[in-house]
């Protein structure tokens, strides 16, 4: 995940750092988030707060990326109207 110190990712195992890449990667594909600008980088936001606040699994983890990207599509589909 880009954007973040090689301190905050060095303090992850490398099991940790692994499934927030497949998280990061799954999502990114699913909902067609280009790897740079705002959107990815409120994702990486997300995923890092998430995983440092909950001991999520990476399947939960996955879960709430997911619903955090529907509901971004959403406030911004509203915003356009």
């Amino acid at each position: 995940m880009r954007g973040y110190s090689n301190d905050i990712v060095a303090a992850l195992s490398e099991a940790e750092v692994t499934a927030l890449r497949r998280v990061y990667e799954t999502v990114c594909i699913e909902f067609g988030i280009p790897r740079t600008g705002p959107r990815v980088q409120g994702l990486a936001d997300f995923l890092m707060g998430e995983f440092r606040r909950y001991p999520l699994n990476e399947d939960t983890l996955l879960a709430a990326a997911r619903a955090f990207c529907l509901r971004q599509d959403q406030a911004s589909e509203q915003a356009y109207r």
